[in-house]
């Protein structure tokens, strides 16, 4: 199949809000595409070159990052498809599936909807069209930080990763109005759901419940869905709230602070983000990136606590993060898509396993310590402190959870699970 060549300008924002150039993303003739960075970012001094992805960052040796930056080999892709780290920048499900139909009959490929979507993406990443790539349907152009940026006409301005329906959206005082202007919306707008009844609520609970015992969670809120404007009532209908999340990679002044999630890290395209890395993998990550590694290690092995006890039983690759709120110094982002699964499925398997586990009901602190040793943790203070946290939440959670928005039948269920787990029975 022939498609239509084109380039790709590759920008990362800066603090100051200051682009920089990072690269081209190419297609050729024949739907290859590759990722090329500039000689000008490669050459740039550690510390005030930006980092674009971990994948290709050594943080103790400048020499190994431009090695990796140079390679070719994970860089490129082929039949329409673009390089991983660019591919898990996109919407996935139903986003998706919107996007396409925006863009009308035809076959479009990743790179097609890189392109559409190019201004407004997760973290501080600009993707600006630098030829023309086809027909330019029911799109607009703007200016944006100094770019001539493509504004799709249609609901999908924006590009979100992940399975969930969801929206940017703006405040309005009491309103809010999504989709939000391109690059504008601080707030990430989640609907409910016709397959899972009363998921916004559901998610909303999740999160506050690991927020009250010191999980570091993206604030939430519910909104009622009369308070919404701009999206069509046919995905309001099936519940009366909206779980409203604020972002942590838009600053209020309108700063886009860099973010990547783990599967672009690990280089996992789709479907494996369930399986091309483990607990572990993730473990090992955080410590060789963060700049505070051992404050984020301890971090995440409570939110892997958490999603034992609440039921989460999707926390895979994409719901991992880093972000760079200083601009450099990655550091783990705050926890988000905190969903208790378990409510709809009743399955008790791990997104992905840790330390050979994936029965999340059967996992105790003696794989904890395993994890401690091998990233020479002190084993007997690290499980001190995942009892302690343990112990906190079967404390405050079946009090809390009562003035939840969640049927008092799902929470005492809810409830009667965590205590059932093996990690409850061995802290109590």
């Amino acid at each position: 199949m022939t498609m239509k060549a084109g380039i790709l300008g590759v920008h990362l924002m800066g603090a100051q809000g200051n682009p920089v150039r990072v690269g081209t993303l190419s297609r050729s003739a024949n739907g290859s595409t590759a990722f090329v960075v500039d000689e000008t970012y490669l050459r740039t001094p550690p510390g005030v070159r930006p980092i674009l992805s971990m994948a290709w960052f050594n943080p103790v040796d400048d020499a190994d990052t431009q090695t990796r930056l140079g390679i070719r080999s994970d860089k490129i892709a082929l039949h329409g498809f673009v390089p991983p780290w660019f591919s898990n920048l996109l919407p996935e499900g139903a986003l998706r599936s919107m996007v396409e139909a925006e863009m009308g009959q035809g076959d479009h490929d990743q790179f097609d909807v890189l392109a559409r979507l190019g201004a407004d993406l997760p973290g501080a990443v600009m993707i600006v069209p630098e030829t023309s790539i086809g027909p330019d349907r029911d799109v607009r152009w703007e200016n944006l930080h100094g770019f001539r940026v493509p504004v799709p006409e249609g609901i999908v301005k924006f590009s979100l990763a992940g399975v969930q329906l969801k929206f940017t959206a703006e405040t309005h005082g009491e309103r809010l109005s999504a989709p939000a202007r391109s690059g504008a919306g601080r707030f990430i707008l989640k609907v409910p759901s016709e397959r899972h009844p009363h998921l916004p609520e559901a998610e909303y609970a999740a999160m506050t419940l690991c927020r009250a015992v010191g999980i570091n969670t993206a604030h939430c809120y519910l909104k009622p869905t009369s308070q919404v404007d701009g999206v069509p009532a046919e995905f309001l209908r099936h519940g009366d709230c909206v779980l409203v999340v604020e972002r942590f990679d838009r600053a209020s002044d309108g700063t886009r602070i860099h973010m990547e999630d783990m599967a672009q890290v690990l280089g996992a395209s789709e479907i494996q983000k369930y399986s091309r890395g483990n607990g572990e993998t993730i473990l090992a990550c955080i410590a060789r990136f963060s700049a505070d590694w051992r404050t984020d290690i301890l971090e995440a092995m409570r939110r892997i606590v958490a999603d034992v006890l609440i039921g989460n039983g999707d926390n895979h690759l994409k719901n991992w993060s880093f972000y760079f709120p200083s601009g450099s110094d990655p550091q783990l982002s705050p926890a988000y898509d905190i969903v208790p699964t378990w409510l709809y499925d009743h399955d008790d398997t791990l997104a992905i396993k840790f330390v050979g586990v994936r029965s999340a009901i059967d996992l105790g602190f003696s794989k904890f310590r395993r994890a401690a040793t091998y990233l020479k943790l002190d084993t007997d203070a690290t499980e001190r402190d995942l009892r302690q946290f343990t112990q906190s939440c079967l404390d405050i959670w079946p009090t809390l959870i009562r003035d939840l928005p969640l049927e008092r039948s799902r929470a005492d269920r809810l409830m009667a699970r965590m205590r059932a787990t093996r990690l409850a029975q061995e802290a109590g």
